[in-house]
């Protein structure tokens, strides 16, 4: 629990790094086009090589069920709360919107932070490599999104301090995430497949339905050079899943020769 509180703590850290980069010459689209093809690359070696089979070899009847009604959910939550990811946000009417509009920003970004903490504490559940990974994927995700929010409460009105203590804020849901799913998963450890499919259907929603189109979009002159880190993350992530899985596999088979 104290890694998962403690990567749960620096994903939370993040979003004080729009002061830092914001005004810089180190521009957002470039961050964009730099570290989300990893991010996809990671989140989908997590979902594919780690959470989906956990999930199914829980259960075959309901596994699917839960990673489909993560999908689906924050699908649902997506449309709710327009600010789920707002990489691109622009207001129309300043004075009448901008309270609005940095209230719908805050609170879309504390539930999307809450449901980030429940994917880390699920990872470190299931295998502490994977909770790292998780942690890896949601922080390369977390920085140009955190940069972009910051930029858009400045430009509502908020001064620095303001715009920095608020995002830091809706962050800290994070940790909320963390402790609650630790709470629950232990009380419930019969079930934590239920955890696990919603963390996969939660991670496969964001990689394919907002990063990959953001990435098509935005970077469309870029394509090979994106899909090539998209498909080296993958790789890099289902190697070190693997490796982890037969090391572990390992130390069992020579725990129980020892026993015997």
């Amino acid at each position: 629990m104290l890694f998962a509180l403690a990567a749960s703590v620096v994903v939370a850290s993040l979003s004080l790094i729009g002061a830092l980069f914001l005004g810089t010459s180190i521009s957002t689209e470039r961050l964009h086009r730099t570290i989300l093809p990893g991010a996809v690359g990671i989140f989908l070696g997590v979902i594919f090589f780690e959470l989906v089979p956990e999930t199914i070899e829980a259960s075959e009847l309901w596994g699917p069920v839960a990673i489909l009604f993560g999908f689906l959910g924050f699908y649902l939550l997506s449309h709710y709360l327009d600010t789920y990811h707002h990489h691109h946000h622009h207001t129309t009417d300043h004075d009448d919107c901008a309270h609005g509009g940095a209230r719908r920003l805050l609170i879309g970004d504390a539930v999307h932070n809450f449901a980030d903490g429940i994917v880390i504490a699920t990872g470190f559940l299931v295998n502490p490599v994977v909770g790292l990974l998780t942690t890896v994927g949601i922080a390369l995700h977390e920085i140009p999104q955190e940069i972009a929010e910051y930029g858009i409460l400045r430009s509502l009105g908020y001064s620095a301090k303001k715009a920095l203590s608020r995002n830091f804020l809706s962050a800290t849901t994070v940790v909320l995430g963390v402790l609650v799913t630790y709470l629950f998963g232990e009380a419930l450890h019969e079930y934590i497949f239920v955890l696990t499919g919603i963390a996969a259907g939660n991670l496969l929603y964001i990689a394919t339905a907002d990063l990959i189109p953001e990435l098509r979009h935005s970077h469309r002159e870029h394509f090979t050079r994106t899909f090539i880190t998209t498909l080296i993350g993958v790789v890099l992530i289902g190697g070190i899943i693997i490796t982890s899985h037969e090391l572990m596999g390992h130390e069992e088979h020579s725990e129980e020769t020892e026993i015997h």
